[in-house]
C-alpha cells in the first residue's frame, strides 16, 4: 500500500515530519515496517493501526469515499503522473465494509460532511468531539 509514494516522498517526509513514520512496505529507508491485517486501502489501513495502537473509538474525516460531483478526485488536487489517483475507489466501499467487522467492537463515528460509507454513525466533527471529551471526563 503506497509504495510508489513512500518511495517519491520519503526524503521529504525525514526533513519534515520527526514523529513515527509507519508502513506496510518493507525496504523503505527510516520508515518502521509493521504487519498487520486489513483491507487493501490506506484509509481503513489507518483505522486498523489505530486500533492496534490502543484506540477504541475512531472519528472518521475526509473520508468522503465518492468523486465530486464534477469529478475531481481529491481535495489537493490529482497526485502527479506515477502516483495513484483514487482509481480504485469502486472497491473501498466493500473493503470498508470488513473494516466494520474487524473494528465492531469500537466506536466509529463518522464525521464526514458527504459520504458514501452509510454503515457507521454520522455526526458533525464538533460534537463527536465533544461527545469524546465528555466521555474522556467521566472516565478520568
Amino acid at each position: 500500500m503506497d509504495r510508489t509514494w513512500w518511495k517519491r516522498y520519503c526524503f521529504d517526509v525525514q526533513q519534515k515530519f520527526k514523529g513515527e513514520r509507519i508502513t506496510l512496505n518493507q525496504r523503505i529507508s527510516a520508515v518502521k515496517t509493521i504487519r498487520f491485517t486489513h483491507p487493501k486501502n490506506s484509509g481503513a489501513g489507518a483505522m486498523v493501526l489505530a486500533e492496534n495502537f490502543g484506540a477504541r473509538r475512531i472519528i472518521l474525516l475526509g473520508f468522503d469515499c465518492q468523486y465530486s460531483a464534477d469529478g475531481i478526485r481529491h481535495w489537493h488536487g490529482d497526485h502527479p503522473k506515477g502516483l495513484g489517483n483514487a482509481v480504485s475507489m469502486p472497491k473501498w466501499y466493500p473493503q470498508f465494509r470488513e473494516t466494520a467487522g474487524l473494528l465492531g467492537h469500537c466506536d466509529i463515528i463518522n464525521a464526514t460532511r458527504s459520504t458514501a460509507l452509510d454503515f457507521w454513525p454520522k455526526q458533525p466533527l464538533e460534537q463527536a468531539l465533544a461527545d469524546t471529551r465528555h466521555s474522556l471526563d467521566r472516565t478520568g
